[in-house]
């Protein structure tokens, strides 16, 4: 009973946080508080045509011209890895069964991509202060995403609405530097919008193409990076890494760090992220990713300066699922977790999962 009362709270401050357009930072709680389960049943099932390989990689930002919650998520089918859209049912229905595919994003000019089949993990600047919801920069939208050339590089991408059409830029922001932590790829953004800065936070996952001797657990393991950026930039000015895997046998995430959103604590003052990472490091030079890929928390003491991660660990290693949730399709890769609260208090990590290449979205929710 004690644990439902303080489950109600955090959740009533939630409602608060996410109903108060513009709320000041210290009205959003801390999500870290909460105990996660994995709702087995599918949010979003892989499809026949766009998304018929690879459901996953969720950004979701609440679209007031439909008045519905948008996601952009990763569809790997016949047309190769792209970016499609979905329709919450309505500001509370979020999840399995809540959701309406709308096809792949639309582009008004498509010729602007390194690879027409290869362009994936679109993310729409959101702001740093409040959570799955859009930034408006000099009056547009902006989202970055990944585009394979074939190395990856991170391209941007602007529009008048959420729904489209969006407007590339053929110069890449990111892109890898040959002798540096990211020699192979830009990979995986995130961006937020510090309006105090006035400048774009992006983070991203670096693939190295050389050894990387500040890691030693794991030399060839993919870093996550800070950078800024603004749309009057012709390119982001890189930052310094903040996650490293493989610096000691402690951390969960030995083998690669990505992924991350970041959310700010009214109860320590602090900001902190979700990310996911893997124990298991890469073999020497196959830049391969192993399994299995998971989900934790980091605390964040300064977007530049490394982070340190929750000793509770991951929400789940594929070694602890259950029949029922093997059953219903989950597996090794537990990758991409994205939040989402609504003005009424539901609140969900999305993520996919499945044997790679065979993903579906799922969700956790609180434990009641």
């Amino acid at each position: 009973m004690r644990n439902r009362h303080r489950l109600a709270a955090i959740l009533l401050t939630a409602i608060a946080s996410v109903q108060a357009v513009g709320a000041d930072e210290s009205a959003h709680p801390d999500f870290r508080n909460l105990k996660w389960r994995i709702d087995p049943r599918c949010v979003l099932t892989r499809g026949d045509s766009f998304d018929r390989r690879v459901v996953g990689d969720p950004c979701i930002v609440w679209d007031s011209a439909a008045k519905r919650w948008r996601m952009f998520y990763f569809a790997s089918g016949d047309q190769g890895a792209c970016t499609a859209m979905a329709l919450s049912e309505s500001a509370e229905k979020i999840g399995p069964g809540d959701w309406r595919k709308t096809g792949l994003v639309k582009l008004t000019n498509p010729e602007a991509l390194f690879n027409p089949s290869n362009w994936h993990k679109w993310w729409v600047v959101m702001k740093a202060r409040e959570p799955n919801h859009a930034a408006q920069i000099d009056g547009q939208y902006w989202s970055l995403f990944v585009s394979a050339k074939p190395n990856k590089h991170i391209q941007v991408a602007s529009s008048d609405t959420l729904e489209g059409p969006w407007t590339l830029r053929s110069t890449p922001i990111l892109s890898p530097d040959p002798q540096g932590f990211d020699g192979l790829h830009c990979d995986t953004p995130s961006a937020f919008w510090l309006e105090e800065k006035k400048e774009v936070l992006i983070y991203y996952k670096a693939y190295p193409q050389l050894a990387q001797s500040d890691q030693p657990g794991s030399p060839f393991g993919s870093c996550t990076v800070s950078a800024w950026w603004h749309p009057s930039w012709a390119s982001a000015r890189k930052g310094r890494p903040i996650m490293r895997p493989g610096r000691n046998s402690r951390d969960w995430n030995r083998g690669w760090t990505s992924g991350v959103q970041i959310f700010y604590s009214r109860e320590t003052g602090g900001w902190y992220a979700l990310t996911s990472g893997s124990p298991t490091p890469p073999e020497a030079e196959s830049h391969r990713e192993p399994d299995p890929s998971v989900a934790g928390w980091a605390d964040i003491p300064g977007f530049e300066t490394d982070w340190v991660l929750e000793k509770n660990g991951p929400f789940r290693y594929p070694k602890d699922l259950s029949a029922h949730e093997i059953e219903a399709g989950l597996a090794v890769n537990f990758w991409r977790h994205h939040l989402l609260a609504t003005p009424g208090g539901q609140v969900r990590i999305f993520f996919n999962s499945g044997a790679y290449g065979k993903e579906q979205m799922y969700s956790l929710v609180p434990v009641m």
